[in-house]
């Protein structure tokens, strides 16, 4: 949501905004199919973010040599994101809590909507990796755990996204 950040709008039939996003999905199942059922699934029922189309680009398991990078990789960009979000919202003078009192309605409080929604793992076009075990931007250290013992019931999704 900052003021550099592309958005989607289409005038008469000329598109001057991005429509595609992405996301790397983290999900628990029995196999492939199942799995890429249940993610999209997701996406179908998700009430605040929908996509016109959805495709699954790559999948990998914990038994794969780059999961586990692709993973710290995208919880990183997730944690750029919110990084970059809270700079921007610091640099139109919301700084400490007691800001949010006065702050006004409209851009500012949009950012801090988006920021929100990070934090408490509310998915989002803004969210490039999303942990759907845990309904999180990050995964936990038991999660991590549990994905090691149990490597085959584990998928991350690459996926591109249309609206």
């Amino acid at each position: 949501m900052s003021k550099g950040t592309n958005y989607n709008f289409i005038v008469g039939t000329k598109n001057i905004g991005h429509s595609k996003f992405y996301h790397v999905i983290l999900i628990k199942g029995s196999d492939s199919y199942s799995s890429k059922e249940k993610t999209l699934q997701f996406f179908q029922k998700y009430q605040l973010v929908k996509y016109s189309r959805i495709s699954i680009r790559e999948s990998l398991q914990p038994t794969h040599p780059d999961f586990w990078e692709k993973i710290e990789k995208a919880i990183h960009k997730n944690h750029h994101i919110l990084n970059e979000l809270i700079k921007e919202l610091e640099g139109e003078g919301i700084v400490t809590i007691k800001d949010l009192a006065t702050m006004p309605q409209g851009y500012k409080s949009s950012m801090l909507h988006t920021i929100t929604h990070i934090v408490d793992g509310f998915f989002g076009i803004d969210t490039y990796f999303y942990n759907l075990e845990e309904d999180s931007h990050w995964i936990s250290m038991e999660l991590k755990e549990e994905i090691k013992q149990n490597p085959d019931v584990y998928w991350l999704f690459s996926i591109e996204a249309q609206i």
